[in-house]
């Protein structure tokens, strides 16, 4: 696929290719190279700012220049000392649309809403249930070079208990009862190569839920075929038996203060948490501070519809008298994301956009703003967003020689 050149904002001019191939040892005698001149490139890990010059060729990243090549003969772009960064990847998502309380639903489709985010910035995510041929589907004709967007990584389904969460969303849904359903069906879903096995453990809650011989088995026989596995949880105790099975990584943030010493057991064992704050926390925003959903970034993310149904006289009578309530929730849990971030926990920005309080793109702005608020350096925060989600993708999205050139 050629290199498009997407205009974003007066702040941030962003390279989004959907489709890579190896750099060749001439980029200059191609017609797809890029070179991206007078920038002040962004390198997240090494937590360096430097003035340079860029070389894109077929999708990656083939040089760094001091200063421009005076013998280059392809397209060049003056990005007039704008930063250059890698581009953003939200790491739970579903991607239909969004949803706002007593307003029409802006279901702009999975195809639509990766072209939608670009604006943001954000040039990658992973879609964590849905719609499992549709994603299928959309992610094979993006592979495939069908449309431009950002790149779609996806769970495809869901594994949970008969009528556990996810399915009463009334799409295909795997479920399972006992260790040997589990071992089945994770062996099924691999044949669709899913990016990352998605699993409900909430024994806690109120639908059912798998139990936790059945949540080892999918642990297990997932890494056996080599599959990352993110775990939809909701209590400590529901963290310490991921931890005690073996899963990579969970998603979501308890709201209950985080036991003593855990968060040193998450980072010792490498676990990684996607803590989803803005779903939990961003309602509360949205219904309370006009200023969070007055910029022309979100303005540019959704339906007129969406965003006024958070200030509509129905969602007010509703939950107009639980600001004090929610804040101090919403406090609890960045106290507990605070102790996970002194602790070195490996965290990485997700918005389970698609949701109340979410809005796709513009909410992974907002994660990375909280992420600060919990402690986390702007460095750490930025990582959060690219490196270190790039990483757990098993890409490179750094801007190094040999890099995606997502930027």
């Amino acid at each position: 696929m050629k290199t498009k050149i997407t205009k974003l904002s007066a702040a941030l001019t962003m390279l989004s290719v959907a489709q890579f191939s190896p750099a060749s040892e001439t980029p200059a005698a191609s017609p797809d190279a890029l070179l991206l001149t007078q920038v002040q490139i962004v390198d997240v890990d090494q937590q360096t700012i430097r003035r340079g010059a860029v070389l894109v060729k077929e999708g990656k990243i083939a040089a760094e220049y001091s200063a421009p090549p005076a013998n280059f003969k392809g397209q060049t772009l003056d990005l007039n000392n704008r930063w250059l960064i890698p581009g953003l990847i939200d790491m739970h998502v579903h991607a239909f649309g969004n949803r706002a309380p007593h307003a029409k639903s802006d279901f702009a489709g999975t195809e639509k809403i990766a072209q939608r985010v670009l604006y943001a910035g954000v040039t990658g995510f992973v879609d964590l249930f849905g719609h499992e041929q549709g994603l299928i589907n959309a992610r094979q004709q993006q592979r495939a070079g069908a449309f431009l967007g950002a790149d779609i990584y996806s769970s495809l389904s869901c594994l949970t208990a008969p009528k556990g969460h996810c399915t009463e969303y009334g799409l295909k849904t795997r479920t399972m009862s006992t260790p040997e359903e589990a071992i089945t069906q994770v062996q099924s879903l691999a044949k669709a190569k899913p990016d990352v096995i998605k699993v409900v453990y909430q024994p806690s809650d109120d639908q059912p839920s798998i139990d936790k011989a059945t949540f080892a088995a999918i642990v297990q026989q997932s890494k056996q075929l080599g599959i990352k596995t993110i775990v939809h949880l909701k209590t400590w105790q529901e963290v310490r038996d991921a931890l005690e099975v073996g899963a990579t990584a969970f998603t979501h943030i308890p709201g209950t203060p985080i036991p003593t010493g855990l968060a040193d057991k998450i980072a010792n064992a490498k676990m990684v948490v996607i803590p989803t704050m803005t779903v939990h926390t961003d309602l509360t925003d949205f219904l309370f501070d006009k200023t969070v959903i007055a910029p022309e970034l979100l303005q540019a993310m959704t339906t007129p519809a969406i965003i006024a149904g958070y200030q509509s006289e129905e969602t007010m009578k509703k939950w107009g008298d639980r600001e004090a309530k929610w804040r101090k929730q919403d406090a609890q849990r960045t106290a507990n994301l605070a102790a996970l971030v002194k602790a070195g926990v490996t965290v990485l920005v997700g918005t389970d956009a698609g949701n109340y309080g979410t809005i796709q793109g513009y909410s992974v702005h907002r994660e990375i703003l909280k992420f600060t608020q919990a402690g986390m350096t702007n460095w750490q925060a930025l990582a959060a967003a690219t490196t270190r989600s790039g990483s757990f993708l098993g890409i490179d999205n750094t801007l190094q020689t040999g890099a995606q050139a997502a930027l």
